[in-house]
């Protein structure tokens, strides 16, 4: 009897089993086609964007050997093309370096236009953003143009942001190419006084201070009485 029972049981188990296939076995067929499927182009995906990656790495080496080669017009024109067709890791890189080589290739406008695209594009990181208006800055000063480069620069070289150093910087130099001393040596005080700030600005600040002090009439230098 036992035995009986056990096939009976087998029976019945193989009888739903069937009647389960039936009604769905086309959705387990297609619910793996779909694994399959998913899996491949999965990986299909991952070795496209690879290769994607792989051609930008060379497109963007070969700029910098046109760089190195003095054809900064060139390599600006060909990271300004990565950057616009280039996977996410290469764009914002190439866009700064395309800013900076149009700028080598004296062609700053341009190159002050592509850093203040970059520093107007709210996909890019704040950090990125606010590079980006310094480098700007940076350009804007041989235009003599001081009012561009505190629109720049000004709200940087406040507070404790990671630029500021660099915005101070910018904004003395303009001050002081203005002929506006005291403007200028308040900027330079500010980094010469700010423990955060690397030898290098360190000893800028400290070299403009002297320059500055120089500039000064005698009696302001000296803070005589001009009488």
């Amino acid at each position: 009897m036992s035995d009986i029972f056990h096939e009976a049981e087998r029976d019945y188990k193989r009888e739903q089993m069937k009647k389960l296939w039936e009604r769905f076995g086309i959705v387990v067929i297609a619910i793996a086609v779909l694994i399959i499927a998913g899996t491949a182009g999965w990986r299909g995906y991952l070795h496209w964007q690879q290769s994607q990656a792989n051609e930008s790495g060379d497109l963007f080496f070969s700029a910098l050997e046109l760089a190195q080669q003095e054809d900064h017009a060139g390599a600006a024109t060909a990271l300004a093309s990565l950057a616009e067709s280039g996977p996410a890791g290469y764009k914002l890189l190439a866009r700064f370096r395309a800013a900076s080589e149009f700028a080598q290739a004296d062609d700053r406008a341009a190159g002050i236009a592509a850093f203040d695209a970059i520093a107007a594009d709210s996909a890019v990181p704040t950090l990125y953003r606010n590079l980006a208006r310094v480098r700007a800055g940076y350009l804007a000063l041989d235009d003599g143009d001081r009012a561009a480069v505190d629109e720049r620069v000004a709200a940087l070289a406040v507070g404790e942001g990671p630029w500021r150093q660099a915005a101070r910087e910018v904004a003395g130099l303009a001050a002081y190419s203005a002929g506006d001393l005291a403007a200028a040596e308040g900027y330079f005080r500010q980094i010469a006084d700010d423990r955060a700030a690397t030898g290098e600005f360190q000893n800028r600040a400290q070299l403009m201070l002297s320059l500055i002090q120089s500039a000064k009439p005698p009696a302001a230098a000296s803070g005589g009485d001009p009488s």
